[in-house]
C-alpha cells in the first residue's frame, strides 16, 4: 500500500510538471497576422514596432500586460498608416490575434 501511494504521488507530480502549466498559465499573449496578399506591414504596439510581417505571415505570441494598449497597422514600404489607432483592452489569461487584411 505504501509503495502504491508513492507511485501515485510521483505520477501526479509528473502530470503537473508536464500538463498543469497550461492550466495555471495566466499570461496575456498577443500575436499579429498579415492577411494581405501584397503588403508587408508593421504591427505598431504601444508606439513601437512589435512585428514586421510579410504577406501571409503570423508572428509568435508575445506576453503583454492585461490592460488597455495602443495598436495600429502601418505599411512597411513607406510607413503610411493602414489603420486608425485602436485601444484594445486585454484581459489576463487570454490569447489575442490581431489580423490585418486589405
Amino acid at each position: 500500500m505504501n509503495n502504491w501511494l508513492k507511485c501515485a504521488v510521483v505520477l501526479v507530480g509528473m502530470f503537473c510538471v508536464v500538463g498543469c502549466e497550461d492550466l495555471i498559465d495566466t499570461a496575456t499573449k498577443v500575436r499579429f497576422r498579415n492577411d494581405s496578399a501584397t503588403k508587408t506591414v508593421y504591427a505598431i504596439w504601444d508606439g513601437s514596432i512589435a512585428a514586421e510581417l510579410a504577406p501571409g505571415e503570423t508572428s509568435d505570441y508575445r506576453i503583454v500586460n492585461p490592460d488597455t494598449h495602443i495598436f495600429q497597422w502601418k505599411n512597411a514600404a513607406n510607413n503610411a498608416d493602414l489603420s486608425s489607432l485602436s485601444w484594445p483592452d486585454l484581459v489576463e489569461g487570454h490569447l489575442y490575434t490581431f489580423p490585418y487584411s486589405d
